[in-house]
């Protein structure tokens, strides 16, 4: 082999030292008896993370892999055991004795992993400042996000000690499950085993992944890696889910009598014969979503004209949530805006805190400051960066002076505005009037006396028009969707951070439902 790379030998009794090999056996195996101050005389064998052997065939092959490979000696008279060293500095060491590598067995059940709980225990009582911080997360219920980066920091580096940069999925899976076992409010109580905010088996954008990517790239800069591309789970929730159609297309001439008279009716005085029409043509609508939605508009005028219309629609579609965002929003937001800072004290939030969210009533300031909690995520190389924050905020709501002429406001419409966009107007941002949805350029009037009745209108409007949740909303939407309205809890796609930031809120979210 042509390329020096480095390799992690360790003894259970002599410690762990890096050594450099190009893939020839017997220079490695000199260099390991010179390191390591051996005899010429004493028999070595050498075995991997694992307990499988090393020999001569084997090591070129195993050097040549990507990531600093870890490899283990064995004198003939000393006894099979794994010393771990789980010391922090020179002065204070602690050791644990655990079963042979070969006896270590993966195959043993997914869950605690009790030598992982033991050295994290260890870890977290050794160090004054990791064990202040999981006591004061576990005193308030959640993990902040300044004690999760120290946090997963201080136990992924005690990972790579133990098990190499490299650690096998099922051991990072292992891993997350001790460090729930010891911090309980770092569970994921939307899944099953609740280690979806360390360990996303789907997204691979848990925490203990994310830091390990991270070190990875740090490690190996000059390298290109070529990583494998994983089919990700698509997600089967949200608002415009294009759904298997067994009925036949509904037939335009079959509605044409009833769009005509729910067309014709008054919206003042046939208030009731509206509802009974708009009941009626139901499932045209279903189809129209499902197929051509943009046609919701041309066909349904009274879109345009009644109010009441979309909270309607969203009643026959989704029953059972459509009360779940204002029974339960004042509450949220007035905790929300009060605890944030608890467990989010970056630049962003303290700044919205202090300077902006003040300007908003309670409802918006709430729903703002979500988005700090989850902002906008990047889209990739081809799909342009992230908004910023107070970017993606206009693209949700927009505020106009009392007396703003409306034609004004759709003349004026930027382009980048293309999903649902609630306008709020009034003399000051604290004190709205009027409120309005503005849908593929269209006004349309809605029911909503009070900013939480408007924002309500506005996440439902995205399922009544099969709009999809822009790009840079996704995050609160969704997390609006699964954890306070309870839609498609179960098939929808959640990113770590809003499972993170689920968790940090579960307390707020329970005692919402409550009051």
């Amino acid at each position: 082999m042509s390329s020096t790379k480095l390799v992690r030998v360790s003894n259970n009794i002599r410690g762990k030292k890096l050594i450099s090999s190009d893939g020839n056996f017997e220079e490695f195996l000199s260099s390991v008896r010179s390191k390591f101050e051996l005899d010429e005389a004493e028999n070595i064998t050498f075995v991997d993370e694992y307990g499988a052997e090393v020999d001569s065939d084997v090591f070129p092959i195993l050097v040549s892999l990507d990531g600093i490979q870890n490899i283990i000696f064995k004198l003939e008279e000393e006894s099979s055991v794994l010393e771990i060293d789980l010391s922090y500095n020179n002065t204070s060491q602690s050791s644990y004795f655990l079963p042979a590598a070969g006896n270590i067995g993966l195959s043993q059940s997914f869950g605690i992993g009790d030598n992982f709980k033991q050295i994290l225990q260890t870890t977290v009582q050794q160090n004054n400042v990791i064990h202040g911080i999981v006591e004061d997360c576990k005193s308030k219920g959640f993990v902040d996000d300044k004690s999760s980066t120290i946090l997963i920091n201080e136990f992924v580096s005690k990972l790579i000690e133990v098990k190499g940069d490299s650690p096998a999925t099922s051991v990072q899976k292992q891993f997350a499950a001790a460090i729930v076992e010891i911090l309980p409010c770092w569970r994921y109580s939307g899944s099953k085993y609740g280690l979806d905010i360390l360990f996303d088996e789907v997204s691979r954008s848990g925490l203990i992944q994310t830091r390990l990517r991270r070190i990875h790239q740090i490690l190996h800069t000059s390298q290109k890696v070529n990583s494998a591309k994983k089919t990700k789970k698509r997600s089967t929730g949200g608002p415009c889910v294009k759904t298997a159609r067994n009925e036949e297309p509904a037939d335009d001439q079959q509605y044409e009598s009833l769009i005509l008279l729910l067309n014709g009716t008054c919206a003042k005085t046939g208030k009731e014969r509206l509802k009974e029409l708009i009941t009626n043509t139901y499932h045209h609508r279903i189809y129209l979503r499902q197929s051509n939605p943009q046609s919701i508009f041309l066909h349904y005028k009274k879109f345009k004209e009644c109010d009441f219309m979309i909270s309607f629609e969203f009643s026959l579609m989704k029953e059972e949530s459509q009360h779940n965002f204002t029974n339960s929003w004042p509450v949220f937001s007035s905790k929300l805006l009060i605890k944030a800072k608890e467990f989010n004290s970056s630049p962003a939030v303290t700044k919205y805190l202090a300077e902006e969210s003040d300007q908003w009533d309670q409802s918006l300031a709430a729903l703002f400051l979500l988005l700090h909690l989850i902002p906008p995520a990047a889209q990739g190389k081809a799909k342009g960066s992230r908004s910023k924050t107070t970017c993606a905020q206009m693209l949700m709501v927009s505020y106009y002076k009392s007396g703003t002429p409306l034609n004004s406001i759709l003349d004026t419409w930027s382009d980048e505005k293309r999903q649902p966009n609630l306008i709020c107007l009034g003399e000051d941002k604290k004190n709205l009037v009027y409120f309005f949805l503005v849908v593929d350029k269209i006004l349309l009037p809605i029911d909503a006396t009070n900013s939480t009745e408007a924002i309500d209108r506005l996440f439902k409007s995205h399922y009544v028009f099969s709009a999809e949740y822009d790009k840079n909303l996704q995050g609160v939407w969704k997390f609006l969707q699964v954890f306070i309205y309870k839609i498609d809890v179960d098939k929808t796609d959640l990113s770590r951070k809003i499972k993170q930031v689920s968790s940090q809120l579960h307390g707020i979210l329970a005692e919402s439902r409550l009051e």
